[in-house]
């Protein structure tokens, strides 16, 4: 056997040393933790006998009817995003989250009025997190004023959905979006939920106006997300294309997405995309058309119109001709089937933004109006 010299014997004896406190430390670590969620003060004397004190908080939670028939996983993310995914599922499997009275899993089912206990560690239980007044009161300004900037929007609400008239120029999702004024008009719903948020259903693209849905309970977006994806949501569009359309057309093609350069293209290898587009009036190079969406890719519009012959006048991000103002594109309508917004099937037309109106008249003259009326009665009686 080899013999170790002196200073070998010195390092591995400090070695183990080392190896030994650190596997004391992390088994007190562990129990200090476990103390934290039986006890809610307690003293804590590590091997050195340093000591020093762990609180826990028990945060209560009532589930109210857009937090029913929900895993109480998903809810915990929601309401508690601070905590990383795995120390979230540490407390399940501590018992530290309960249900009406009852310890539960993650894979629990919620039901409305459920009382949701939660019991945490918390360093910071008696720090003040109160907001100082002057900026409560902005705060509250900024509010009203979202709240107000969606109600002007508002074509149709029930208790499930609301449908907007989103005005060009505004994003669906993100700052100053469509998102902020939903949360800002429904704050009083999103105050009863613990994990439901009223938001856009679908997205419209920053330029492009029109029908919007956003969802208003739980219920009502999971019917219209399912209606969606099984595409019984009818979308109906006007867009103002470079070329003349002298016929209906028909577009089938398979669309790729370029996340580098934020645009779509044909390519074999991607996914369907169908579009229907009828020409309703046409003026020496543009034509105003009526577009059905039969699928919904990423900008597949005005792709699809470009690959067609047919780019969007002013689209020059897919070789659109010049256009004062940017593109024309329009939603003009949603329909949506019975059993989603309510009992009956509901159809709902967004008009055209007011400066769209003034250069289709300046294109195409007065007579536009009686176009546009024949197509939303067409709409209407098909």
């Amino acid at each position: 056997m080899k013999r170790l010299k002196a200073a070998e014997r010195n390092t591995s004896f400090l070695n183990s040393r080392v190896k030994n406190r650190i596997y004391r430390y992390s088994i007190d670590g562990i129990s200090s933790i476990i103390i934290s969620l039986v006890k809610p003060y307690c003293t804590i004397y590590t091997p050195d006998r340093m000591v020093f004190s762990v609180k826990y908080q028990v945060r209560r939670f009532v589930l109210g009817p857009n937090d029913a028939d929900r895993r109480i996983d998903r809810i915990l993310r929601s309401v508690l995003p601070e905590i990383p995914l795995s120390a979230l599922y540490r407390l399940f499997r501590e018992k530290a989250v309960i249900l009406s009275g009852v310890k539960v899993n993650g894979s629990a089912r919620t039901h409305a009025g459920d009382i949701l206990e939660v019991r945490l560690a918390s360093e910071s239980a008696c720090k003040d997190s109160s907001i100082p007044e002057a900026d409560a009161v902005h705060h509250r300004g900024v509010i009203a004023s979202e709240a107000l900037r969606f109600s002007s929007m508002l074509l149709v609400e029930t208790p499930d959905l609301a449908i907007v008239n989103k005005p060009r120029g505004i994003l669906t999702h993100g700052p100053g979006g469509i998102d902020v004024a939903a949360h800002a008009y429904y704050a009083d719903l999103i105050a009863q939920s613990l994990a439901f948020i009223p938001a856009p259903l679908h997205r419209l693209d920053r330029n492009t106006s029109g029908a919007l849905a956003i969802s208003s309970s739980s219920s009502g977006a999971s019917r219209f997300s399912e209606a969606l994806r099984s595409g019984l949501i009818e979308k109906t569009y006007l867009a103002l294309l470079s070329g003349k359309m002298v016929q209906p057309e028909a577009w089938h093609d398979k669309l790729q997405r370029d996340s580098s350069t934020g645009t779509s293209f044909v390519d074999a290898e991607g996914k369907n995309a169908v579009t229907q587009a009828l020409p309703l009036i046409s003026h020496d190079s543009l034509t105003l058309a009526y577009i059905q969406l039969d699928t919904g890719r990423t900008h597949q519009i005005r792709v699809q119109a470009s690959a067609h012959g047919y780019p969007l006048a002013g689209d020059v991000k897919y070789g659109g001709s010049h256009l004062p103002g940017g593109y024309l594109l329009h939603c003009a309508m949603l329909g949506i089937p019975a059993g989603i917004a309510g009992p009956e099937p509901l159809h709902v037309f967004a008009p055209l933004p007011d400066d769209a109106k003034k250069t289709l008249s300046g294109l195409f003259g007065k007579k536009i109006f009686d176009v546009l009326g024949a197509f939303q009665t067409e709409l209407t009686t098909r």
